[in-house]
């Protein structure tokens, strides 16, 4: 089995600030692959009542019944669902895993947003993978696993934002969606779980399960990149996070992010971006 990603596991929050309660606050969030038909959640048994779940599919396959109608849950479909709710999701016996992260929301701006969302789009949502909420719950997840999210009214925030940024997404899904098949949806999650790796389109390519021609060619027409454009996006966007809030070495930058050394990164992000990690480093610092 491959390596987990260092944010693979669940992370859970009770924090008591009733004002924070009642606007909005995280109660869980997670990585998680389930490889047995015990998984089985039923939103009308539910004893966490009062909370909200975003879920997304990285890998796999899950089903999901909304008032007796199943629906799959394949790459790329996220659902969102109150607790309790008339609904069941689980792993399906034609399926031998189910690899996903979710983030479980309460508090009665969640609520509200929450019913909005579900009245204009229904439950089940495409999302791509290099949306806004999914980037945003990586993120989440990536700061839980080193211990970042450590009070109410930080926590707070980042419910609060997670849930205008999944309103906005919805509220303009039918202007920017393209429907992306799963196998590109497949290779678009292994470059953002495999960045760090010295990986590139030939491996996206086998990720999808398609030939190396074929896969380039519906890559670029679903995404308007070709496979190495949106890989090193993903890595200069990384990049910059790491060069803003660390003090690594641009030689430490470039392998963390999947180059073999700092002089061919440097060379990439100052194409991408048309200054030096150094400049960048120090304008944005500049800027605080």
């Amino acid at each position: 089995m491959e390596e987990k990603p260092s944010q693979y596991g669940s992370y859970g929050y009770r924090f008591s600030d009733p004002m924070l309660q009642n606007l909005a606050q995280i109660w869980s969030l997670g990585w998680d692959e389930q490889t047995t038909t015990l998984y089985d959640w039923d939103g009308k048994n539910r004893l966490d009542t009062g909370k909200f779940i975003f879920q997304y599919t990285i890998s796999g396959k899950g089903c999901i019944d909304i008032d007796g109608e199943r629906h799959e849950l394949t790459p790329g479909q996220g659902f969102i669902v109150n607790i309790p709710g008339n609904y069941r999701y689980y792993l399906p016996e034609d399926s031998d895993r189910w690899e996903f992260i979710y983030l479980t929301l309460y508090g009665d701006v969640v609520k509200k947003y929450w019913e909005d969302i579900q009245k204009d789009m229904g439950h089940i949502i495409h999302f791509q993978p290099d949306s806004d909420p999914v980037l945003y719950l990586l993120n989440l997840l990536n700061m839980a696993s080193n211990r970042q999210i450590s009070n109410a009214h930080q926590a707070s925030g980042y419910a609060y934002q997670f849930t205008m940024m999944l309103f906005t997404y919805c509220s303009n899904l039918e202007k920017r969606l393209s429907d992306w098949p799963e196998a590109i949806v497949e290779a678009s999650m292994y470059a953002m779980n495999h960045y760090s790796e010295e990986i590139g389109p030939d491996e996206m390519a086998a990720s999808s399960g398609m030939s190396r021609y074929h896969f380039t060619r519906q890559f670029k027409e679903y995404t308007n990149q070709t496979p190495i454009q949106y890989l090193t996006d993903i890595r200069i966007k990384k990049a910059k996070e790491l060069l803003v809030n660390t003090k690594y070495s641009s030689e430490d930058i470039a392998l963390l992010i999947g180059y073999k050394n700092a002089n061919y990164f440097n060379k990439v992000f100052k194409k991408v971006t048309g200054t030096s990690p150094g400049k960048y480093r120090t304008t944005l610092l500049l800027q605080k």
